[in-house]
């Protein structure tokens, strides 16, 4: 199986779990394993791992959405075709809202859970969830052809702590159901791997930056 194959199942798999994963929340309140599990996280002493959370939590609104910009902006000054996928990657936050407004899931209630820090807006999915997975994969992919090879699963385990940590701290300061996570996780992993599936001819070539200085050190790739 090639990399673009495998890229496709795992679009095709998410998209069906988010797809499962939607209808009990369109159809049920709470999931059987919401409130458990929103506890037995909130139970746990998390050390320093706590201020790692804190600081995926502060990146909300306007925040996250400047955080997402200057990404983009450095990869497209380091590499066309990184910032072009970024760029599309960032579409899933996009996509997050519409589900959110759409579906329009309550946040849990401090009747049930630890509620740590209030937060307004609709619950499903969670948008932190969305953002941190697709920024996280995408960058990954758009870095790691770049790195030395045994660099490259550093950079890929980065990313999934950086994916883990965002979306156990949801959970943690109780603004967010584990579903709701669960969900914002598929969908952000869901929409990654479907853009770096399709057909990237149109892009600019990887070997095509904009610094002239590294077009000099490198040939132009021809078609």
């Amino acid at each position: 199986m090639t990399v673009r194959q495998a890229l496709g199942v795992v679009a095709g798999v998410t998209a069906v779990l988010f797809g499962i994963d939607t209808y009990f929340v369109l159809t049920q309140p709470l999931l059987p394993f919401d409130v458990p599990v929103e506890l037995a996280v909130q139970s746990v002493q998390w050390g320093p791992l706590a201020y790692l959370m804190d600081a995926t939590n502060f990146t909300a609104g306007v925040y996250q959405t400047l955080l997402g910009l200057v990404v983009c902006a450095l990869m497209f000054l380091w590499e066309r075709r990184a910032g072009w996928l970024m760029l599309i990657g960032s579409v899933g936050s996009l996509l997050d809202q519409l589900f959110k407004d759409t579906i329009g899931r309550h946040r849990p209630t401090p009747d049930l859970v630890h509620i740590l820090t209030p937060a307004n807006g609709y619950s499903y999915p969670s948008g932190h969830a969305v953002f941190f997975t697709w920024l996280a994969f995408m960058l990954a992919a758009a870095v790691t052809p770049r790195l030395h090879p045994r660099l490259r699963g550093v950079a890929w385990a980065l990313a999934g702590c950086l994916v883990v940590v965002a979306c156990l701290g949801r959970v943690w300061i109780g603004v967010h159901w584990p579903s709701d996570v669960l969900g914002g996780f598929l969908l952000g992993l869901g929409w990654s791997a479907f853009v770096l599936w399709l057909p990237e001819r149109w892009l600019p070539s990887p070997d095509v930056v904009w610094s002239r200085w590294r077009d000099r050190r490198r040939p132009v790739a021809t078609a």
